[in-house]
């Protein structure tokens, strides 16, 4: 087992587009479970630095394009994850998740 975790070989598998990812998700949960202060600023800084070591080859407009698409990406998945826990919760208490019975606006 401990050779899945060879930094050689998993280095050399990851693109530079999917190390960006790696990184920038995990500075994003890092800072928000440490509710660290002025962590876009730091978060911007780091990122400028994850793409100068480790991601030569992206293009300062490929890092945006990533960025955009994780962040679209987030947003949509928010979506779907509320909702999942709402059908969940209502599978396993049998409890509508809704519970307005004022069907006025149904007029």
């Amino acid at each position: 087992m401990p050779e899945a975790f060879g930094f050689s070989e998993a280095g050399a598998m990851l693109s530079d587009r999917e190390k960006l990812i790696l990184h920038f998700v995990a500075m994003m949960t890092i800072a928000r479970i440490n509710d660290t202060p002025h962590r876009d600023k730091l978060i911007h800084k780091m990122i400028n630095d994850v793409v100068h070591s480790r991601c030569r080859s992206l293009t300062p407009e490929d890092v945006e394009n990533i960025l955009k698409e994780i962040n679209e990406e987030m947003i949509v998945g928010k979506i779907m994850f509320e909702h999942l826990m709402t059908e969940t919760v209502w599978s396993m208490t049998g409890e509508r998740p809704n519970k307005n019975t004022n069907w006025r606006d149904m007029r």
